[in-house]
Parts: C-alpha cells; structure tokens; sequence
C-alpha cells in the first residue's frame, strides 16, 4: 500500500462546504477535521467508511491512493510547440551528449555509403543539432534544411549557424501540415517518434519528402534500455535501474494518446511494412563515461543534473501533484511514490558527493531505409 494522503480538504473544498460544516454532518468537533487535514491525526476506522460515503467517493479515493473524479488522465504535451520552444536550454544540455564524431562520420561513409553531396531535411529540426553533426562528414557541396513549429527553437538553429558560418535554411512549419515543394536524399529526426501522438503518421510524411532511392532515418531512444543505462559511482545498480509502475505509464499513454515509448525498436519494422527497401538498424555506440579526470567534468556533470531535473528540489504539493500526474496514467501511489523518491535519492547524492562520475548509456537506435525507385 502506498503513503496514506487523505484527500479530505480537497474534497471539501470541491463539494464547498466549510470544516464545520464536514464537522457537523459525520460528527465530530471542526478542530477534528483540521487535524484530519494537516495530517496531524487521523480518522477512526469507524469513521472513514462515512467520510467516503459523505463525499460519494471510495476509501481508496479518500485515503490518496487512487485519482479522485475530475483528476483523468491529462495527455502529455511533448507534441506541441509550446512544450518545445521551452526546451531550448534541455537540448543544448543533451544533444551533444547524444553522438560519439567518429560514429556519425562512419554511418555516413561505411553504413550508407554516401559519396556525393546530398540534400538534408531534418524533421522536427529543434536548433538544427543534426546538421551541424553531419555536415561536417558530408562531401562538400550537401545542403541542410530543419523544419520545426517551435519558432524560438526555429530562430536559435538560424542564430547558431550563421554565427558559424554554415549554410543551412529553416522552415517554420508543423512537418504533419507541410508540403514540400523539393525531395530530399536524406530526411532524417532524432528523438522525436517518442514524444509524438502520431508517430507512424510522422514516418509516413518523412517518406514522403524523400527523392526515390534517398535514406529515411530515424534515431530514437528506446526507453527500456535507457532506465537500465545508468550506473552513479557509489549508489546501488540495482536501485538507479529500478522503474516499477512506468511500464504502466507507457501503456496508458499509448493507449490514451497513442504516444510510443517503444518506437524505437518498432521503427525498422514500420519502415519496412510503409515500403522501405533495404531496411536495417544500427545502434549509436556513445556512452557517457564522466570522472572528475574527464574533460570539462563539471559543465558535463552539471548539464547531466539539470537535464534530469535533479538540480531541483520540489516542494511538498509540487511533489504531491507530480504522484497524483503518475497515478492518472497509471501508476498506483506507492510506484509514484518510489519513482520520485529515486529521484530525490539520486539529486541528494549528486549534491553530497560535488566529484561523483557516472556512466549513461541511452540506448539510441538508427532504423534507416531507402524509398523505392519508382
């Protein structure tokens, strides 16, 4: 059984009544329902069956361990623009944690064998990460476009390049709402299948942008893989790995939203079931190996920390309202409970131990397949 949160204020509040009021109505003196409330005592055995009855609600609504009426599962906004034009300083915190240089000039030049100058679209494009990865690889003459509909993320990729000095364009647009007007050898996205409704729909506007015979790639995080990929020196393995209870997560989102935490070991499949030839997968070989000996130790760290949350500590109803968001999708209270506890576990430890190294692996894989000459 999960922590017992009796819900009995919001309850009140919600059915508009007064603590005397409740009070009078089960009774008992109004200082008894204060008490109930702060948590400073607890009702009788005898009682809760009649608070539950009074606010027509079950006694596992009433003592927090199940969402009450109203509190339904809010979907997630990982697909909207507001969500992402938020996110600037998170990517710029992990995409350059994402890629090992060497291994994306080696899928370039060994994997796809790519030996003339191409034509990129990037879907879902943020700052235009991907193209200033891969360019560099690319024979000289290959041309980067991004497509995004988070505008400041639009502005941030067009700020970046020209202060570099690379050529690229950017397209403001939503990639399920736009029409090309060119095809592209090599329409890409990178961490973006996971966090859309749609994502089969996504894939099949991608292959649709494609020149015949031009590479679609995919490259997503498959979230198993990534809840076992974490090891911090001189915690337990067994307890950074540890994710009861999001299993249920990713199987309430799917069914409610259709959002896929496990995309990324699907995407070959579909690519080859929407007619992609020569289909296959590779998996990105960057692991994060991070020591106090490890160049740029503390900014590498630090944006490590930050990107996971683990630089801020929530307050008591910020705590409360992240458990009651995991118990709608799915999550019973005491697997909400341990998720955030693991987190304020690991922020605690990171914040005693300022020279701790870690290791992450995000188990990023490369579904890849070229469009069928016509």
């Amino acid at each position: 059984m999960g922590k017992i949160i009796l819900r009995i204020a919001d309850l009140r509040k919600k059915s508009r009544i007064t603590q005397q009021e409740l009070a009078d109505s089960i009774g008992v003196s109004f200082q008894t329902v204060s008490k109930w409330e702060t948590g400073a005592s607890m009702p009788d055995l005898t009682v809760l069956p009649l608070l539950a009855e009074f606010f027509s609600v079950s006694t596992d609504q009433l003592l927090g361990l199940k969402p009450l009426e109203g509190e339904t599962y809010i979907p997630e906004k990982t697909a909207t623009k507001g969500f992402w034009n938020n996110k600037l300083e998170y990517l710029l915190q992990t995409r350059r944690s994402y890629w090992n240089d060497d291994y994306a000039e080696f899928l370039i030049s060994q994997v796809w064998k790519i030996d003339r100058p191409v034509s990129i679209l990037d879907c879902g494009c943020g700052f235009g990460f991907l193209g200033l990865l891969l360019l560099p690889h690319l024979p000289k003459g290959s041309t980067y476009t991004g497509i995004d509909f988070a505008d400041d993320l639009i502005q941030e990729g067009k700020n970046l390049f020209e202060r570099q000095g690379i050529e690229a364009s950017f397209i403001y647009r939503d990639v399920f709402e736009y029409t090309a007007e060119n095809r592209y050898d090599l329409v890409v996205c990178q961490a973006v299948l996971r966090h859309l409704d749609h994502p089969v729909a996504f894939m099949q506007k991608m292959i649709s942008f494609a020149k015949p015979d031009g590479y679609v790639v995919c490259m997503d995080v498959n979230r198993e893989f990534e809840c076992c990929g974490l090891y911090i020196d001189g915690m337990d393995y067994q307890d950074l790995c540890s994710h009861e209870g999001l299993e249920k997560m990713w199987r309430t989102e799917l069914a409610m939203q259709g959002r896929d935490y496990a995309i990324a070991i699907k995407a070959a499949h579909i690519m080859q079931k929407l007619g992609l030839a020569d289909v296959n997968v590779r998996m990105n070989d960057k692991v994060e190996f991070v020591t106090p000996q490890s160049e740029n130790y503390n900014e590498v760290k630090n944006d490590f920390i930050a990107s996971n949350g683990w630089n801020l500590k929530l307050k008591k109803n910020e705590k409360e309202q992240m458990i009651l968001h995991l118990m709608t999708h799915g999550l019973a209270r005491k697997e909400a409970e341990d998720y955030c506890a693991r987190n304020e576990k690991i922020m605690e430890f990171f914040a005693a131990n300022p020279r701790a190294g870690y290791t992450f692996m995000r188990g990023q894989m490369i579904s890849y397949g070229r469009k069928a000459e016509m």
